[in-house]
Parts: C-alpha cells; structure tokens; sequence
C-alpha cells in the first residue's frame, strides 16, 4: 500500500502522538485526520499470523452483538495513520474496524461482527490489512434447542484436545491457547512392510502445512490411542522456513497424544482428534490443543 508521508515533523508527533506503549486497544472514534495512512502487517518477522481470537457465540440465524461477538487480533503497526482491517463476506456475515493507529508496534484491534450467520458450520474469514493476510475461523453453533450444536466441543471435554469433531475433509487445532490453525485434510494408509497412516493437508493459508503420521498395529485401522515417537510424528510447518511445531523421536518429553475415534470402512473416512505438547522453531515447548481431523483414506 501507498504510504502517503515518508516524514512526519516533530511538532505533529507532539500533538498526535500519546506515550506509546507495548500494545494498546484502539478506539474506533478517535477524531485524528484520515489523510495519513496506516501501514503495517497482521504477520510477524517469520511471516506467521499474529494473534488472534474469537470472543461470544454465534448462532445460524440470529445477529451477534457487537459488544460481546467479535475477534480480536495483534496488528504489528510500521507507520501510524488511519486503518481499516475488514473479513471477506462468508456464510451471511463479516467483520470489520475502522479507527488510527497512534503507536508503532503491536497493537490490539476489535473487529465487530455485520450480519446474521445462515448456517451452522465452522466458518473461515480472510483478514486483510496492508499487503498482508491471514484466516480465521469462527464456531457457528445451532441456534435451536439449548444452541449448543455445531459438532465442536470447545470445554476442553474431547478427547486428544478438547474438540470432538470438525468438518468433513479438513483438520484444525490450537497452538498455545491461542492461535488457531485449519485447512484441508486428506488420508493414505499402506501396508507395504509397515501399516501406515498419513493424515495430511494444506492450511487456509496456503503457506503452511499439517501432517500427522502413525505406525498402526495391524493392516486394518481401528479406534485406538497413539503417541508420538518411533515413526509417530505430528508437524506443523511454513514451506519457506520449515518446522513451525513439531512432536517426533526427536523432540523427547514434547509429545502429542493422537485418538482415532473412528474409521467406517464403507465411506472410507476416518475421525480422530488429538493434544499434547509440541516443539516451535525455537525449541520452546508449545500447548496443542482443540486438535481433529475427518478425513477420505486412500488405500
């Protein structure tokens, strides 16, 4: 994006500018002059997405409030001015905020909800702000009997993570408590000298990768519950600068806990979910959790 001033003279910091601070929450009606643009990026250094969250419950049919449904995400500001980060229009429904960025550096922004949810179903956002972009997905539950439909159990109650399911053909879970991550997932299993289950898939970025692979007993899948370790593997990683999260043989006491919940042989397709701990880039152990797959398995 253009920026439209290179230099700004001391005397306009003095009036604009208050006493920064590490992050701050930005007022949508603040009065500063428009003409000067906000740049920046919803990404880090690494080029990862920043932080972000889903605040309220939202139901097929009925308008969220806005001071209780919104998403909250981290904006790593370059050059202070006025701002919009908008969502794309999914599933009847957007979000978005206006406001200017005071402060360089990390600063929280609100994005309210406009428009009623049509259906039931985890829905994926587009985040756009600058050149940057970056995904997020939100739990539209059933709106009829106690509301608490939508297939996801978000208490913490499922096993391996806390979510019991998700949508057909996709996997999804959350890395330290807060960042979400989803995408696409398809199977492979093979009993070519070993019996082997790849559960692997593309993330909405299309930036990322998800795979988790795992050494079955036999050469007929079944429920059951697997550590990572030996040949069982679960990574996460960027096809630019590679493992972002990783839980292998390698990785000692970080390990995640994989749950085939159920496999039908007819259909093909296979359910699971899974937690634990994990190994970032740094060597840092990192919280897994509200992790799950559903998946087509190609024999």
């Amino acid at each position: 994006m253009k920026k439209f001033l290179a230099f700004i003279p001391a005397a306009v910091l003095f009036a604009f500018f208050i006493v920064p601070s590490c992050q701050k929450e930005i007022s949508e009606e603040n009065g500063y002059d428009s003409l000067f643009i906000a740049a920046g990026s919803l990404k880090d250094s690494n080029n990862i997405c920043l932080k972000d969250s889903v605040h309220g419950t939202f139901y097929d049919g009925v308008t969220p409030g806005t001071d209780t449904a919104y998403i909250e995400l981290e904006v790593n500001v370059t050059t202070p001015g006025s701002y919009t980060i908008a969502t794309d229009n999914q599933n009847g429904f957007l979000f978005s905020a206006s406001g200017y960025f005071t402060d360089t550096g990390l600063n929280i922004v609100q994005l309210k909800p406009a428009g009623t949810p049509i259906l039931q179903k985890l829905t994926d956002f587009m985040i756009s702000f600058d050149t940057s972009v970056c995904f997020v997905t939100v739990d539209v539950k059933d709106s009829t009997g106690t509301g608490l439909g939508g297939g996801i159990d978000t208490t913490g109650s499922g096993g391996g993570g806390g979510s019991d399911s998700t949508a057909a053909d996709t996997w999804k879970f959350t890395a330290s408590d807060s960042l979400n991550f989803s995408g696409s997932a398809t199977s492979v299993f093979t009993t070519t000298g070993i019996n082997y289950l790849a559960v692997a898939g593309i993330s909405v970025t299309g930036d990322t990768a998800f795979q988790i692979d795992l050494n079955l007993p036999s050469a007929t899948i079944t429920p059951g519950t697997y550590t990572t370790g030996g040949l069982n593997i679960f990574s996460y990683l960027s096809f630019t600068n590679g493992d972002i999260y990783k839980a292998d043989a390698s990785t000692g006491s970080d390990v995640v806990t994989v749950i085939i919940k159920s496999y039908n042989s007819t259909t093909q397709v296979i359910t699971g979910t899974f937690s634990g701990t994990a190994r970032d880039a740094s060597g840092k152990s990192v919280p897994i959790t509200k992790g799950a797959f559903n998946a087509f398995v190609d024999q």
